[in-house]
């Protein structure tokens, strides 16, 4: 498995967020990840760090160097979609278990082709029983990367065990790479054999990371467009904003008043009041009075800057809205943009306040600091 993959699959499995070298741990257990340097824990880290500043990660940062899952539960029109996809999903794979042997392993050079393998080299041989090598291609990656592979089938219910690894290794010849691809799963035993050092790597598709390549190339499924028209809830967020970006009619979450010397971080949050302003706000242990949502984003913003002076215009200018840009070089297409000074970019201050929050919060993130670095304090 990617980093990624068992990162995800170690998260589903403890049901709760989990520091990166626990994950790591726990996947070399169960010889999920197979590394070539000497700290796969600073790699599993640094890859689920980068991969949570993406908007559709699967994961979100839970604390300092802590990663959980980000299931999201959708409604409306994006749930029934949800729904249609997990009931192909399904059925493609019981529609996989139902094919000839001979079929699958013709679909399995289909989506070799697809993958990018020489379509002259792809060949289903001659069938002669589960102990033999079913399908032959050759990968080039640009001209410069060529692998020779040798792919063994099995359709089965059942987990693959460490046996069928090792009879596929025993079948290779020099320089061939062998794959194993399954409708079901592998063993624990399987995916240690697979990963064995000083013996050749044999590389391993479940039933589910098949889904996925058949369902990203196109094999077998075709993906649809339709057209649906949704309210832009973001848009008239920001235009039902009062002046001073705060929404008035809805209740924000800003973290807990602090105490009268000033608001200290970590506290956790709670809801504000219906039309409250802030009084100080602080950042990475620093304090900042201020009297509205606006002029805290800017001030946060040029906080950040001085923290990060190096990447704060590359990193900043990558957090977007569905629509709209929020941290940006020129103020073109705001509503009500703020220049940020010391940063020569500019800000949409045209928000809410929970949207402020989130936005400082969202950058905080993208910094590689956590929301114990964040405290707002609302006047009374």
């Amino acid at each position: 498995m990617t980093y990624l993959e068992a990162a995800y699959k170690i998260l589903v499995q403890a049901g709760e967020p989990l520091h990166y070298r626990e994950i790591t741990e726990r996947a070399l257990a169960q010889s999920l990840i197979a590394p070539t340097g000497l700290t796969p824990d600073a790699t599993m880290g640094s890859r689920l760090y980068t991969d949570t500043k993406q908007e559709d990660s699967r994961f979100v940062r839970a604390g300092r160097g802590v990663f959980g899952l980000a299931e999201r539960q959708p409604g409306g029109i994006d749930a029934q979609v949800q729904a249609i996809n997990r009931a192909t999903r399904a059925e493609l794979h019981e529609r996989l278990l139902a094919m000839p042997p001979d079929r699958f392993e013709a679909l399995i050079g289909e989506l070799l082709i697809q993958m990018g393998f020489d379509e002259r080299t792809v060949q289903v041989t001659k069938r002669s029983g589960d102990g033999g090598i079913d399908v032959l291609g050759v990968y080039r990656a640009a001209g410069l990367t060529e692998v020779n592979a040798a792919v063994q089938v099995k359709r089965w219910k059942g987990n693959v065990r460490a046996p069928v690894v090792t009879q596929l290794r025993g079948s290779l010849q020099v320089h061939q790479q062998g794959i194993i691809i399954t409708t079901s799963d592998f063993s624990r035993g399987a995916r240690k054999e697979a990963g064995a050092s000083n013996k050749t790597h044999i590389g391993l598709i479940d039933g589910e990371h098949l889904l996925d390549l058949l369902i990203k190339h196109g094999v077998g499924v075709v993906e649809k467009t339709l057209k649906v028209l949704t309210l832009d809830d973001e848009w008239w967020g920001e235009l039902l904003s009062d002046d001073e970006g705060e929404s008035a009619p809805e209740p924000t979450l800003v973290e807990t008043p602090a105490p009268a010397e000033g608001p200290a971080p970590g506290k956790g949050k709670a809801p504000a009041q219906p039309g409250k302003k802030p009084a100080a706000f602080t950042l990475l242990g620093e304090t900042y009075p201020v009297s509205t949502w606006r002029e805290m984003l800017v001030t946060a913003c040029a906080a950040l800057a001085r923290h990060h002076p190096d990447d704060f215009s590359a990193i900043a200018t990558t957090i977007k809205g569905r629509k709209r840009r929020y941290i940006a070089p020129t103020p073109d297409g705001m509503i009500k943009p703020g220049p940020i000074p010391g940063a020569d970019l500019w800000a949409e201050t045209n928000q809410s306040a929970k949207s402020v929050v989130r936005l400082i919060e969202r950058l905080l993130a993208a910094f590689g600091h956590g929301p114990e670095d964040f405290a707002v304090q609302v006047g009374s």
